[in-house]
């Protein structure tokens, strides 16, 4: 059953989502790292002292930040993916690349804070389930859209991902212990791990203004790569 708010907590969630709406465009003009409690204060009209009683912390707002960064960008996957086939492999794959890509280019200040704010100055005290449910839901496209064609025989996974190193494998078996389906093979895991981290490396030199626009064409290159990509995947397009 849905808890309706009272006045004074919908005033309280107003703010928070003031404070939040300041910082991403503090963010988006002046970078992630001028990321500034005082400016935002002053700038809705409030004093610091009055701010931390939302936030304890610059390192909390980054958190509430980077939380709903991958809810949002979770949520774009998901949506991805409503009107195709469920045996489209490849289509739901380069579907799921594509809102990927999307989302980035529209919310950059978001994403560089995703993936440029280093794990130490993420401050997860009791916010813990919170940032691993939202991360993983942005993993949880991927994984599924690869444990299907898995199932169904459709996908090439790597010998080397089958048997991982200790350290990789330790971390794939924690992401294993998250995902509600604990059956997801580790390899469909580093499949779908690595699949990002290709992704993101042509996305932040996208962003960061590295690649040539007259050379490579905006989003050309990374058409291309997600199609060779899933063709090398054994994923076939209906």
């Amino acid at each position: 059953m849905t808890r309706t708010l009272n006045r004074r907590q919908q005033r309280h969630q107003a703010t928070i989502q003031e404070i939040k709406d300041t910082a991403r465009q503090q963010m988006a003009e002046e970078g992630v790292s001028n990321l500034s409690l005082g400016a935002i204060a002053r700038a809705i009209g409030m004093t610091p002292p009055a701010l931390y009683r939302y936030f304890e912390s610059r390192g909390a707002l980054v958190t509430a930040l980077v939380v709903d960064a991958y809810d949002s960008m979770g949520e774009a996957l998901e949506q991805s993916q409503g009107s195709l086939s469920q045996d489209d492999y490849a289509g739901r794959f380069l579907a799921l690349m594509h809102a990927y890509r999307g989302w980035a280019l529209k919310h950059p200040a978001d994403y560089a804070l995703m993936y440029g704010t280093p794990a130490a100055s993420v401050d997860l005290s009791g916010e813990q389930e919170r940032f691993q449910r939202a991360v993983m839901r942005s993993m949880r496209a991927m994984v599924e859209v690869l444990h299907a064609a898995y199932d169904a025989k459709c996908l090439t996974i790597p010998s080397q991902y089958q048997e991982p190193p200790p350290t990789v494998r330790t971390a794939l078996t924690w992401m294993q212990s998250v995902l509600p389906d604990k059956a997801v093979p580790l390899g469909v895991l580093a499949l779908a791990f690595t699949t990002w981290l290709r992704a993101d490396g042509l996305i932040w030199q996208e962003l960061h203004g590295h690649l040539p626009k007259d050379l490579f064409g905006y989003g050309e290159l990374y058409e291309m790569e997600s199609r060779v990509l899933a063709e090398r995947l054994g994923l076939v397009a209906l």
